[in-house]
């Protein structure tokens, strides 16, 4: 009997672009090596899985946060180095001259791959946001318990 490859589940917790490409390469990596792979985006690392435009309906606290925590799937910041967008404009430049796809097309590709995206249920309830408010690539909306269940016999990378 053939081993089943072991689980890599990638526990974003970050919104910034570099641990979102970090993570996105990783799941590409994982899913062509057969393994399987979960996502889980939580805490500012939701960001990358929301949609523009996305608004908070939550309690006036959450729609504060909302409103100063503007980014989206289309908009991640540089942890370093960001200087005001040109840092972000910088590393776009320099990775579509390589040919390094984005994270939102490295996602759709993990995704495509088998990849499975999951967002925290938690978070989005502190945020006010629903599933609708989120890209089309996440699977499903669940809670701590899906992690850990994933991660079963794996091992957790946070990013």
């Amino acid at each position: 009997m053939e081993a089943r490859p072991e689980p890599l589940v990638l526990l974003v917790l970050s919104g910034d672009r570099e641990k979102a490409l970090a993570a996105a390469n990783l799941a590409l990596a994982a899913r062509a090596s057969g393994r399987p792979v979960f996502l889980f985006f939580t805490f500012w690392g939701l960001n990358l899985v929301k949609r523009k435009g996305a608004r908070s309906r939550g309690p006036l606290l959450a729609r504060l946060l909302a409103f100063l925590n503007r980014d989206h799937a289309g908009r991640q910041r540089l942890g370093r180095f960001h200087l005001a967008g040109l840092g972000g404009w910088a590393l776009g430049r320099l990775a579509s001259r390589k040919g390094v796809p984005s994270f939102a097309e490295s996602l759709r590709l993990a995704h495509d791959l088998g990849a499975r995206v999951t967002a925290c249920s938690t978070t989005l309830e502190l945020m006010g946001l629903t599933r609708e408010d989120l890209v089309a690539e996440v699977d499903e909306v669940a809670g701590a318990a899906a992690l850990l269940e994933a991660a079963r016999g794996g091992q957790i990378v946070s990013l």
